[in-house]
């Protein structure tokens, strides 16, 4: 496959080559879901076909193919590849996850299974962690659940965090002060979000030797005189590969 197929969008931006990411863990703050989506149109337009998943829990959508893969199982019922073949086949994606009722949620499904299903199709996208639609956020001990079989994580921050403080935009808000040393009454800074997206014990908590990338969401938020440029540059000078934009009406999105 040739880089030019994928040139353009996010996944130019990103610098995905589906050479190397076929599956890919998205993790941090408020934004996951929709960046999950962006990329799906995007990889779908180019001929590929993708499939959706979560290791913790995602948002139900009533109008996107699902398929219902049972929760803890290791092999795949004939009769969910068969679906998951028609439904690729029909709409070139397929969201592939177990649904709890009580939440009604989609939630996770076994490495395994994950596994399994990439045999289906050219590229894997899990939702790999929880911030209840929080901007940012300080992983707990048990997060973010990053499945084996990733080659690629995308950590997100949203970026109207700015100038508020920890309590009103963060999840996990008594851990995110105490990693920044900070009250959480404090303001996030841009300097907080650089530390939280590059440090291992922010968004890029269990990486370990995956390639890993920042998108930095909600630029449309930011008041005026507030440049996302600057806050590249920064990860640029950290060796990290960052981009910026907004997802609710992506196509201005930058990267240095």
């Amino acid at each position: 496959m040739e880089n030019k197929e994928l040139q353009g969008g996010l996944l130019d931006l990103l610098r995905i080559d589906l050479r190397d990411h076929s599956v890919i863990a998205v993790v941090g703050g408020g934004g996951k879901t929709s960046l999950i989506h962006c990329l799906r149109e995007e990889l779908v337009t180019a001929g590929k076909k993708v499939m959706i998943t979560t290791t913790t829990h995602m948002a139900y959508e009533s109008d996107s193919p699902f398929v219902r893969v049972g929760k803890g199982e290791e092999a795949l019922d004939p009769k969910v590849q068969d679906k998951c073949r028609e439904l690729l086949a029909n709409h070139h994606f397929v969201i592939a996850a177990d649904y709890e009722f009580e939440t009604g949620k989609y939630s996770a499904i076994s490495e395994a299974a994950i596994r399994q299903l990439a045999r289906f199709c050219d590229v894997i996208l899990v939702e790999a962690d929880g911030s209840k639609h929080r901007p940012v956020k300080i992983p707990a001990e048990w997060e973010p659940v990053i499945p084996e079989c990733a080659d690629l994580v995308i950590g997100v921050i949203g970026l109207d965090c700015l100038g508020k403080s920890i309590e009103q935009c963060a999840f996990r808000q008594e851990l995110t002060a105490g990693f920044l040393g900070k009250s959480e009454t404090d303001e996030i800074t841009e300097e907080d979000i650089v530390r939280i997206g590059s440090s291992a014990e922010g968004l890029k908590k269990n990486v370990g030797n995956r390639e890993y990338r920042v998108y930095l969401n909600k630029t449309d938020t930011l008041k005026p005189g507030r440049n996302p440029e600057n806050l590249l540059r920064k990860f640029r000078e950290q060796k990290m590969i960052a981009s910026a934009g907004s997802l609710r009406s992506f196509g201005g999105t930058v990267q240095i």
